[in-house]
């Protein structure tokens, strides 16, 4: 199983259980993101604190995600990314696209919120 999954109220949480997200592991990650997306619920947060190397592909992966949840009209968040994760987020300047918070309670906080 790719991800670990749990309900808080009501925010589908997953944990990817993969320590990398490369260009060999993001295929099955897009794949279980539209597989999470297509199931019930609107609200879904990806806690990645498994994930200690990502690169591009994995990065792609995740716009491909988000992508995905608003064209369904649903909020894809996700948690806990590494250093290094976070940092290939910044020089790709996509930390205004994702929606990326350092703790699980941070991020469901933020939910309950709006």
């Amino acid at each position: 199983m790719l991800f670990e999954r749990k309900q808080a109220g009501d925010v589908v949480v997953v944990r990817l259980r993969q320590d990398t997200l490369t260009g060999h592991e993001a295929p099955d990650v897009k794949t279980g993101l539209l597989e999470l997306l297509a199931g019930e619920g609107d609200k879904f947060l990806v806690n990645m604190k498994n994930v200690q190397a990502m690169d591009s592909t994995g990065l792609g992966a995740l716009l491909f995600g988000i992508r995905q949840a608003e064209n369904q009209e649903k909020d894809l968040r996700f948690c806990e990314l590494s250093e290094k994760s976070r940092f290939l987020v910044k020089i790709a300047r996509l930390d205004s696209v994702i929606d990326i918070y350092e703790t699980e309670a941070e991020a469901l906080a933020d939910f309950k919120d709006e």
